[in-house]
């Protein structure tokens, strides 16, 4: 359940915090004493999903989604509502371990873009479209799983991903701003290789699923721009 908080108690919540993340709106993540996080999300004025589904709400089941399928996620402490700074808002534990944005920079190590490709080719296979799949939201744990942050945005399929889906999940993968860039310079096809690898599939369905993502729209782009 989401509990309101009013001014007094949103600035006992985050006192002796620091800022981690902020825009033009205001501040969107504090880091909190006891390597807790509360990460906000600004109540837009007009009508949206967001007003029917809030983020923090989709962030905590989504969560709780995961963590049954077995991939390791922050652990949810409270729901709240802010309304004198028009914010909700969701408190965490962080997830102990290492961004992958920092693991693969600047020479990617072929083990980890391994499991990375693995990982990703498991979620599909769950029917898991997690939209913010980038380095800098995939984590090594500290017992060597991955593991998943930023989790506002996750669609469950109650099959696996087709390969429209794959493909676009890829796109966000490779296409995260700084966070991909090890992982364009390592290149979309190597990728490719060790994610069909992956898949539970006889050949010669891998290799009709690779012909499928790379005519797919939505690597095009980035297969012309690595051979350009």
């Amino acid at each position: 359940m989401s509990r309101r908080l009013d001014a007094g108690e949103y600035a006992r919540l985050v006192a002796g915090g620091r800022v981690l993340e902020r825009d033009g709106h205001g501040v969107k993540v504090w880091w909190l004493p006891g390597d807790r996080i509360l990460k906000l999300f600004r109540v837009k004025r007009w009508f949206t999903s967001a007003r029917l589904r809030p983020y923090h709400v989709r962030f905590a089941r989504n969560a709780a989604r995961l963590a049954r399928l077995g991939v390791p996620v922050p652990r949810v402490e409270q729901l709240c509502r802010i309304p004198h700074l028009r914010r909700q808002g969701v408190v965490y534990r962080m997830l102990p371990g290492r961004t992958l944005s920092e693991l693969l920079a600047p020479e990617p190590p072929l083990e980890l873009l391994e499991r990375l490709a693995a990982f990703l080719a498991e979620l599909h296979q769950e029917g898991v479209y997690f939209r913010s799949v980038h380095p800098g939201n995939v984590l090594l744990c500290e017992d060597g799983r991955l593991g998943l942050i930023d989790l506002q945005d996750v669609r469950f399929r109650r099959r696996p991903l087709n390969a429209g889906e794959r493909a676009r999940n890829i796109r966000h993968l490779f296409a995260g701003g700084r966070h991909g860039a090890s992982l364009r310079r390592w290149g979309l096809e190597p990728f490719l290789e060790l994610y069909l690898r992956a898949l539970p599939w006889d050949e010669g369905r891998r290799r009709r699923l690779r012909q499928r993502l790379l005519r797919h729209r939505a690597l095009q782009s980035l297969i012309t721009r690595e051979k350009s």
